[in-house]
């Protein structure tokens, strides 16, 4: 029988060449490697979104089928020998390199401009599998130039996941380190900054997925889903997904992680194959599209959470207050089913309302929740 194999057939192919070799060292993200680079002008490639799929070691994400759907650039130049400021489209973002992270000090765009007195969170450095950091960030800034704005929250940061990323027959990454992230935010506005403590306060959850190759400087792979509160009412959730692609990464002046390329493909081409376990590897998926049904019950302050299923999804479960404080946190992976439950004990926190916020593969779910 003869005929041409498929892009799927090719990846999963691949997928078994690749983990037949030795794998090479630990994936560790690090100022030489991983830093934002001064000079650097790299192509994104905007993409449909797609579910995060497994965490844990030895992951397979399958994203080969996904379609671009637009470009822009983005570049980085120095400011002094301890910022560096970056250029996208829509705004001007200035980043701090102390204290062996990145982190974000503000931005202007358009209609705002915020200055962070503390720094937002970018990337913990080093940073490896199971590491996780949080942390707590503040701003002030002024929308379309006369109203002032003060916001405040958390970034919750985890490298949850490791191992083969697939984008196409031709790109396929090992050693692909998954860090997500949860950044929790409460903003207030105002005409007078004097009276910005007495607003209507809004919040914003931001979940955030990036995959990281050994031996690329910048995310191959990033989703983004983002869920606006006006005083615990749902507004409005966005999703976005961003792919720099290797080949693009591969054409910037970078002698450390071009280095790192070239020692991993001699030692995988100079160890001899073992077969053992690809398929076994191979089998794990990223998951799909999930139709999902619940029923959130309150009871004593004992919340209940009941779902449904029709195919394998992780689900993450969070209770959040008006400020967007995370109290209450909680994950599973389901198999496709019926009758899961999570329950959720908020004895302790505060009277009043809060939010159980529920992400099902990159869907988000809520509902108001009273505590008593």
């Amino acid at each position: 029988m003869t005929g041409l194999l498929s892009n799927r057939t090719k990846a999963l192919f691949a997928v078994l060449l690749y983990v037949s070799v030795a794998a090479p060292a630990q994936n560790v993200l690090s100022r030489e490697c991983n830093l934002l680079h001064s000079g650097d002008c790299i192509t994104m490639e905007r993409v449909e979104y797609m579910p995060a799929g497994d965490e844990g070691d030895g992951a397979v994400w399958d994203f080969s089928g996904v379609e671009a759907e637009g470009t822009y650039r983005v570049s980085y130049g120095s400011i002094d020998d301890s910022h560096l400021a970056g250029y996208d489209p829509e705004k001007t973002c200035k980043f701090s390199l102390e204290d062996g992270n990145l982190q974000l000090c503000g931005y202007e765009s358009r209609l705002l401009g915020m200055n962070y007195q503390a720094p937002q969170l970018v990337l913990p450095l080093p940073f490896q599998l199971n590491q996780s950091v949080t942390t707590s960030y503040a701003g002030e800034g002024k929308y379309c130039g006369h109203h002032y704005e003060r916001t405040f929250g958390t970034v919750s940061m985890t490298a949850d996941g490791q191992g083969i990323l697939i984008l196409s027959e031709k790109d396929t990454l090992r050693n692909t380190l998954r860090v997500y992230s949860v950044t929790t935010e409460a903003i207030r506005l105002n005409a007078d900054s004097c009276l910005n403590d007495s607003d209507n306060l809004k919040q914003v959850i931001t979940e955030r997925y990036q995959w990281f190759a050994r031996g690329y400087r910048y995310p191959v792979l990033e989703t983004v889903t983002s869920s606006t509160y006006d005083n615990l009412d749902h507004v409005a959730t966005t999703r976005h997904a961003y792919r720099c692609l290797p080949e693009i990464q591969r054409e910037l002046t970078d002698s450390v992680n071009e280095q790192i390329r070239l020692n991993d493909q001699l030692a995988a081409y100079g160890q001899g194959a073992d077969t053992g376990g690809g398929e076994r590897d191979a089998e794990k998926r990223g998951g799909g599209n999930t139709n999902f049904s619940y029923e959130v019950q309150v009871s004593n302050n004992h919340v209940t959470l009941t779902y449904d299923v029709e195919a394998s999804a992780q689900v993450r479960v969070m209770v959040v207050d008006v400020m967007g404080t995370i109290y209450r946190s909680e994950q599973q992976s389901s198999p496709a089913g019926t009758g899961y439950v999570m329950n959720i004990d908020c004895n302790g926190l505060r009277r009043g309302q809060y939010v159980i916020y529920i992400n099902v593969n990159g869907i988000v779910y809520n509902a108001k929740i009273p505590v008593k």
